[in-house]
């Protein structure tokens, strides 16, 4: 399946002059945001952050999310993942942790001490110009760049990540996560998935609502429904053959799913993102 003008990896740099509130109207991406400058208030999954400099935001790509702009000039650099790169390529699962993982516990901004700043910042800014010239093998490079922030962030900030070593159900768990990611166009269950990983189905649920924040049920539609946002958005598919391409035999029950999850149709998801570019 081939999405249109969606890079695995995008990385830039903004600054806004004007008041400006953020919609989370086409967010289906994983997002990494550092704050270079002003202020702004974060909303994630009904939690409330205030972001300045220095700030360093995680978003899943199946969290809610809104930025308010309260101090100008707002300057940040924006770093959006797909699933695949963050789910197969990064093969460190204490790494991707912070992306895809929320314990209880989880605080989505870390907030980089000066040494930790001037260490990833060129970093960003090295991917931010990747991005910009688009040269040969310029998404292999910004993923390197990539895993080097986490790496960097990792060593001074371990407890910002949710996982900080292996145990059988972790495993699972990330597994299950990965799974999903590579067959949600199919038929699913959390049985197939435990006995893929030779643990108890009633273990592996109580164990994925633990550590990812979620059931297993409610993250596979989520994740669906963020596919499906993504090809509305990218696409020229019809409903019908986006409501198959991400695991819904009944067109009609997808777009009942849709709706009550996004409070609108999926033509009328397409049109108000396309609107919003007019």
């Amino acid at each position: 399946m081939i999405y249109t003008h969606v890079p695995d990896i995008s990385c830039f740099y903004s600054d806004v002059i004007d008041d400006e509130l953020f919609l989370p109207t086409a967010h289906f991406e994983y997002e990494m945001i550092l704050i270079t400058g002003g202020r702004s208030q974060a909303v994630v999954n009904h939690k409330t952050y205030m972001l300045t400099e220095k700030s360093l935001i995680f978003i899943s790509r199946l969290e809610r999310h809104n930025f308010i702009i309260e101090a100008e000039p707002y300057c940040r650099y924006v770093v959006t993942l797909s699933s695949d790169l963050v789910l197969s390529y990064t093969k460190d699962a204490e790494l991707i942790s912070i992306f895809i993982q929320r314990p209880r516990e989880f605080c989505h901004v870390m907030t980089l001490s000066d040494e930790t700043y001037q260490a990833v910042l060129p970093l960003f800014a090295q991917m931010a110009g990747e991005y910009t010239r688009k040269l040969m093998f310029y998404e292999t490079r910004s993923a390197a760049g990539f895993i080097s922030i986490l790496i960097e962030l990792y060593r001074s900030n371990p407890e910002y990540f949710p996982m900080r070593g292996h145990s059988t159900m972790s495993d699972a768990v990330l597994n299950a996560q990965r799974y999903v990611n590579e067959h949600f166009n199919r038929k699913l269950t959390l049985t197939e998935i435990a006995d893929q990983n030779f643990i108890s189905r009633h273990a592996l649920s109580l164990a994925f609502k633990d550590i990812v924040g979620t059931t297993f049920k409610e993250y596979l539609l989520l994740f669906r429904i963020t596919e499906a946002k993504k090809l509305l958005i990218t696409t020229d598919f019809s409903v019908s053959q986006i409501a198959e391409a991400v695991g819904y035999v009944n067109v009609n029950n997808f777009v009942k799913i849709f709706k009550d999850r996004e409070g609108t149709t999926p033509l009328q998801y397409r049109k108000q993102f396309v609107d919003s570019r007019l």
